[in-house]
């Protein structure tokens, strides 16, 4: 059954985006083709929860579950706090995080949630610093179980995470889908650190 147009979400967004468009990163939530393309990319099945990074109104999060992820398997992280507590209220199984990113391992540790075996990232890294977007994947990195992997979403014709980044941080990446009906189009990448790289 199709989905109604999430008026509330669309309107949140909209006004962040205005206040801030760099770490917005997009006028709209996401679309539900975005979404079921970035869950049917996500290994639902590694050991650990599932960690989704910058929820938003959740688009990606209700698509996850629609594949079968169990509620108690799923930790949604979000910085805003209108976006919080909307989640909390769709999604009340399932575990909602306020916090930044760039603290991510304390933010995981603090709430007793173990090492996730894969993430999913709406963050808008392409807006983001060099410097901050590095800080980011360390973080992610060094909490992902050895093999796990990142999924991340983009907008840009470019890959999501600079090269010099992925240099840096040992990670190799691929385009694994597009979906160009998306508005506005967008592109599903899969991150994994590369073998005999140490941790973070």
């Amino acid at each position: 059954m199709k989905q109604p147009v999430d008026l509330a979400g669309s309107a949140h967004f909209i006004g962040a985006w205005l206040r801030n468009p760099l770490q917005t990163g997009a006028l709209w939530p996401s679309g539900q083709a975005l979404a079921r393309a970035m869950a049917r990319h996500a290994d639902l099945h590694r050991a650990g929860p599932v960690v989704e990074l910058g929820a938003g109104t959740g688009a990606i999060t209700r698509a996850l579950l629609a594949r079968g992820l169990l509620p108690r398997r799923l930790v949604a992280i979000e910085k805003d706090p209108a976006l919080c507590r909307m989640l909390m209220l769709r999604f009340p199984e399932v575990t909602v995080l306020r916090g930044d990113v760039a603290g991510l391992a304390a933010l995981l540790a603090g709430a007793g949630v173990a090492r996730p075996g894969t993430m999913v990232s709406g963050l808008p890294l392409v807006g983001m610093t060099r410097r901050r977007c590095q800080r980011v994947l360390e973080q992610v990195f060094v909490c992902l179980n050895p093999g796990g992997a990142l999924v991340q979403f983009t907008y840009s014709p470019l890959a999501p995470i600079p090269r010099a980044v992925c240099a840096a941080l040992g990670l190799s990446g691929r385009r694994v889908a597009l979906v160009p009906w998306n508005l506005p189009p967008a592109a599903v990448w899969l991150y994994k650190r590369q073998q005999g790289e140490r941790s973070c």
